[in-house]
C-alpha cells in the first residue's frame, strides 16, 4: 500500500512492510471531521481510498479549500514535524480508508532510515511551491481568473471535470462567495463555454483569459 505513496516510494519492500505494521487503519464515513484546525494532534495520515479536503475558515465562517486529497495522498506532516497545532481542517468528501502513523513511530522509523527525511524535505518543498501559486492567484487574478484556471486544470482530455463539484465547492476552492461563482458559471454556460454532461461539467471550448 505505502509503496504507492510518494513519501515512501523509494523505501525497500521490507521497510514498507515494517512501516505498514506500525500503522493503524481506520475507515471513516463521508463528511467526517478528521482534523480540526487548531487541534494538537500527533499523527500522519495516509489516504488509501476515498477523497478528502483541507479547509481554512475565517471568523465569519467563510471557508477556503487549501488542498484536496485523493488515494495515496497524505496529510498532517507539518504538525507531525514541528509539534504545532493543526493549520487546517480536514473533512472527508466520501467514505475514506486512512492509515494513521503516530509521531513516535514515524521518528523511530525515520531515525533508522534517514532517507525518509530527504523525502519529507522534497514533499514539503512541493507543497511550498503550490502554496506560493495559490498566493499569486489570490493576489493577481480576479475571481473569474481563479475559477477559469481551476476548471481548466481539472478537466480531462475530453474536457470533462470528473469530480462532481457544487457551486459552493467551487466558491470554497477559489476563495469567493457562492453567488459570485454562480453568476460567472451561468455566464460561461450562456456563452457556450461550459455545459452539463451527465451531471458533470464539460468545457466545450477554451475559456477566455478575461470574461
Amino acid at each position: 500500500m505505502l509503496e504507492r505513496v510518494a513519501l515512501f516510494s523509494n523505501l525497500e519492500p521490507q521497510q514498507i512492510a515494517r512501516l505498514e505494521s506500525i500503522c493503524l487503519e481506520r475507515t471513516v464515513p463521508k463528511n467526517t471531521l478528521v482534523i480540526n484546525e487548531g487541534d494538537e494532534t500527533d499523527c500522519l495520515y495516509v489516504l488509501l481510498a476515498g477523497k478528502a479536503q483541507a479547509l481554512r475558515s475565517d471568523d465569519s465562517g467563510r471557508q477556503f479549500v487549501v488542498n484536496r486529497f485523493a488515494p495515496d495522498d497524505y496529510f498532517g506532516e507539518m504538525s507531525l514535524l514541528d509539534r504545532r497545532t493543526r493549520c487546517a481542517t480536514v473533512i472527508t468528501k466520501t467514505q475514506c480508508i486512512l492509515l494513521i502513523l503516530p509521531r513516535k513511530a514515524f521518528f523511530d522509523f525515520a531515525d533508522a532510515h534517514p532517507e525518509l527525511y530527504r523525502n519529507v524535505i522534497g514533499t514539503l518543498l512541493d507543497k511550498l511551491r503550490k502554496a506560493t501559486q495559490q498566493i499569486e492567484e489570490l493576489a493577481f487574478l480576479d475571481v473569474y481568473g481563479r475559477l477559469a484556471r481551476l476548471l481548466t486544470e481539472s478537466q480531462n482530455a475530453d474536457g470533462i471535470i470528473e469530480e462532481k463539484l457544487t457551486q459552493q465547492d467551487l466558491a470554497d476552492m477559489v476563495g469567493s462567495s457562492r453567488e459570485t461563482v454562480c453568476r460567472i458559471y451561468n455566464e460561461l454556460v450562456d456563452g457556450g463555454f461550459v455545459v452539463k454532461d451527465k451531471g458533470r461539467m464539460r468545457i466545450k471550448k477554451k475559456l477566455p483569459f478575461n470574461f
